[in-house]
């Protein structure tokens, strides 16, 4: 929880299955830090999901159904994960059934795979966003911030770059998020404010990591500024540069897609000054303040209010340009039956897969 856990006052067991958690204030965060991944100390394994892995070959692993799991034991005893080279290399390998499913399929493969009838996808709006991130040496006023995030149109670079398979961003919070009221401010496409970048004559290097998408995305992020006389000069780096220009924030901008969500929780570490994930150069004292408010609420009005405050923050002085919400998809064969609901993710169901029919599983090729 970073410097949130200082709202905890202590935490004491109840019984086998409860503990009692005492605040100092209000801490909606608490139940928010819930959602992230909880290791037992001391060990390398133990979490609380539906299997733990038993066996490391190669470069694949090796899961067992937990008996112990709070929702029951897994009608699939085992599951193992093994890496391709390329989706297109285990799309092979699943129209030869020696694949049962593709744990995450891109926006490249998404309309080839929907095509065939022994697979059945399914989509969702993942929890990471598209973004420009302005680094330490990216000195510009917030009115040229503002301007930039002007200059995009979101609808148009969904459609262009990412084939239609994502949500336009407005700021850091995601438009579905339940605490978004009507009112709440959001950075939008307008081409009058971003026509002041045309007598500035604004060049600057934005860093990109070398994948399709991120170079389909920074692609059309560089046409659309080009419309508005701003000189985007994309430069491909390793994943060790970006990690650590991002850490050092040393740089102009960085194009990313960090988790962004289910929680604002989530936001708090990568946004606010004191967050466990915060760049250096990012952020204001606005969405600082905003963040706390949202950390103290008492209630959902309370919570609501500070939300409304991040986003104008946000608005008036963007720690980044705001793109997209990324859609990924699940490819399962039909010889499972998977409980889903339209856009959500299916992995959290997967104790609850099962086969069709007594055919075979997959090969262990």
């Amino acid at each position: 929880m970073g410097p949130a856990y200082d709202d905890i006052e202590r935490i004491e067991p109840m019984t086998d299955n409860a503990v009692a958690v005492r605040l100092r204030r209000p801490s909606p965060f608490l139940v928010e830090a819930l959602e992230t991944l909880i290791n037992k100390p001391g060990t390398a394994d133990g979490g609380t999901g539906p299997y733990r892995p038993t066996s490391t070959s190669g470069s694949a692993v090796d899961m067992k159904a937990f008996d112990a799991h709070y929702l029951g034991r897994p009608v699939i005893d085992e599951v193992r994960f093994q890496p391709y080279p390329s989706i297109r290399a285990a799309w092979a390998e699943m129209l030869r059934g020696n694949v049962d499913w593709l744990f995450e399929v891109g926006v490249d493969a998404l309309d080839s795979l929907k095509t065939a009838t022994n697979v059945s996808v399914f989509s969702f709006v993942r929890n990471y966003q598209y973004l420009v991130m302005f680094g330490s040496k990216m000195n510009k006023s917030s009115a040229v911030r503002r301007a930039l995030n002007a200059g995009i149109n979101r609808e148009m670079l969904v459609t262009r770059a990412l084939n239609g398979y994502g949500v336009p961003s407005y700021g850091p919070v995601s438009p579905r998020h339940w605490a978004v009221r009507p009112s709440t401010p959001t950075l939008t496409f307008d081409p009058e404010i971003a026509g002041e970048l045309v007598h500035s004559k604004l060049r600057f290097t934005c860093l990109v990591p070398a994948d399709s998408v991120y170079e389909r995305v920074a692609l059309e992020l560089k046409r659309q500024l080009a419309e508005v006389s701003v000189d985007l000069i994309l430069e491909e780096a390793s994943q060790e540069r970006l990690s650590q220009s991002f850490n050092d924030g040393d740089f102009e901008t960085l194009l990313a897609d960090p988790i962004s969500g289910p929680t604002l929780f989530r936001s708090y570490l990568f946004w606010h000054s004191h967050g466990t994930r915060h760049t250096p150069g990012t952020g204001n004292p606005g969405m600082d303040a905003a963040l706390d408010r949202i950390r103290h609420a008492a209630s959902d009005d309370e919570y609501r209010t500070g939300v409304e405050a991040f986003q104008r923050a946000t608005v008036e002085n963007p720690p980044a340009i705001f793109l997209a919400w990324s859609e990924r998809a699940r490819a399962v064969s039909r010889r499972f039956t998977v409980p889903a609901e339209p856009g959500r993710d299916i992995l959290p169901t997967i104790q609850f897969w099962r086969p069709v029919t007594d055919q075979r599983y997959a090969s262990r090729n």
